[in-house]
């Protein structure tokens, strides 16, 4: 009985450790809003792009995922008006991978290529989830691969500055 026990301990103990050594999702920071992680799962709806990526090798890769405007319109951020459009012109986005390694876009780069988008979250490629070194999440950035980065801990939009309301005329 004692050895029983002891193995369900062991299992319980095992399965813990898996989970806690998951890397955790990226967290979203938007201004005004409260922290939020990404969804790994979130990524790869009914809306999910294939993504082709030709790595150096000459490999070619299909992930799965979603713009990163995408992403941050469900979340809050309006660009669709003009007003919007003025608050976000000194708007970036910073990407921050868990060792440290960051790159940015200006809101203005990504809205110029919404019908054609070249910034993604991808948590996954055809052949399934990102390895663990890679995920959960991490970003492609097609034509642009060193603010392509892996394993994303933080993404936060952030303004420079505020500019006025528009004039009346």
């Amino acid at each position: 009985m004692r050895i029983r026990s002891a193995a369900v301990v062991l299992v319980v103990l095992v399965s813990a450790a898996a989970r806690a050594a998951d890397p955790a999702p990226p967290v979203l920071r938007m201004p005004g809003a409260a922290d939020k992680p990404i969804d790994p799962a979130a990524l790869v709806g009914k809306d999910h792009s294939d993504v082709r990526v030709e790595e150096s090798q000459g490999d070619v890769i299909l992930y799965h995922g979603l713009p990163l405007l995408d992403v941050l319109e469900k979340n809050g951020l309006e660009s669709r008006t003009m007003a919007a459009q003025r608050k976000l012109a000194p708007g970036v986005v910073l990407v921050t991978a868990r060792d440290g390694y960051t790159v940015a876009f200006s809101i203005g780069e990504l809205l110029m290529h919404r019908g054609d988008p070249r910034v993604y979250l991808v948590p996954e490629t055809a052949q399934g989830p990102l390895p663990e070194n890679q995920g959960p999440v991490r970003l492609i950035v097609l034509g642009d691969r060193t603010r392509s980065s892996y394993a994303l801990a933080k993404i936060e939009v952030r303004y420079l500055a505020e500019n006025p309301a528009e004039r009346k005329k």
